[in-house]
Formats: C-alpha cells, sequence, structure tokens
C-alpha cells in the first residue's frame, strides 16, 4: 500500500480551482419563511445561551482582598467556569492546594514560580483536575488572568 491510501487525511482542493468553483457558484437567497425560520432559530440560541457576550472593563469590578497580600476581581463565575484576575503583592505566596477543575494561568504582569517553574509577562500554564500547586509565590509581584472549568 502506498503512503496515501493509508492515512485519513482528505484530499486538499487546489486554491485556484476552488476560486473557479466559488465565482460559478450563482448567489440564491433562501425563500422568505427559510429565512425567516434560520434567523428565529439562531436568535433562540443567542437568548438560551447565557451571558453570550459581555464586557468586563478594568474599571469595572471590584478586587477583593482575600489574604494579606493578594487581592482577586472576579470577572465571570457560574457553575461551569470561573475567570479572575489574582493579583500578588512583592513577596506573597500561596500555599499547596489541589484542583477541583482544569485551571488555566496567564501571566498579565511580573514575575511568579508556579511549581518551582519561573514564569513572567505572556507565560501561561495548564492545571488539570486532580493535580495540585506546590507553593505559588513572587518576589516582584504579578497579576495572573486564571480560569477554572
Amino acid at each position: 500500500m502506498n503512503k496515501e491510501m493509508t492515512t485519513n487525511k482528505p484530499e486538499s482542493l487546489d486554491f485556484d480551482l476552488f476560486l473557479e468553483l466559488f465565482e460559478a457558484t450563482p448567489d440564491l437567497a433562501p425563500k422568505h419563511e427559510t429565512k425567516n425560520h434560520i434567523k428565529k432559530k439562531l436568535m433562540q440560541r443567542v437568548s438560551h445561551s447565557r451571558n453570550a457576550q459581555f464586557f468586563v472593563f478594568s474599571e469595572q469590578g471590584q478586587w477583593k482582598s482575600i489574604k494579606h497580600g493578594i487581592q482577586i476581581k472576579v470577572l465571570k463565575s457560574d457553575d461551569e467556569a470561573k475567570s479572575f484576575l489574582l493579583k500578588l503583592e512583592q513577596n506573597t505566596s500561596i500555599p499547596y492546594h489541589d484542583h477541583q477543575k482544569n485551571e488555566e494561568t496567564f501571566v498579565i504582569d511580573g514575575e511568579v514560580w508556579l511549581d518551582g517553574i519561573h514564569c513572567k509577562n505572556g507565560d501561561y500554564h495548564f492545571a488539570g483536575a486532580g493535580t495540585y500547586h506546590k507553593e505559588i509565590r513572587t518576589e516582584n509581584g504579578c497579576t495572573l488572568l486564571i480560569k477554572t472549568y
């Protein structure tokens, strides 16, 4: 068997051929009833998806102190997921803890040691449900964006 026959990868369409086919395809407007039905279904999906889109601007929300040197600002929270900012002042640490849910951490500002790994602006860390963090600490302070799900 040759290599092409053993893979399940679909053959790609040449881009020039794609353009020719696209340009040769006539525009067809759906019937008025069909168009209204599609719009109605789409709007139902949007209205049923809780908080489908919203913004939290930097001046909105409240920073709350959860421990000396640690502040939290919740951006979004529901039964399934939580997104929040965590601000750690200089020489602050968070003790060992486990994760009931998946957790993603993005360093927005400063530097932090996560499980013995030095992370700084723009670095990302993923911790799966059932894992744990050793001490999290910062010498110079940091702001983290954290999402759990």
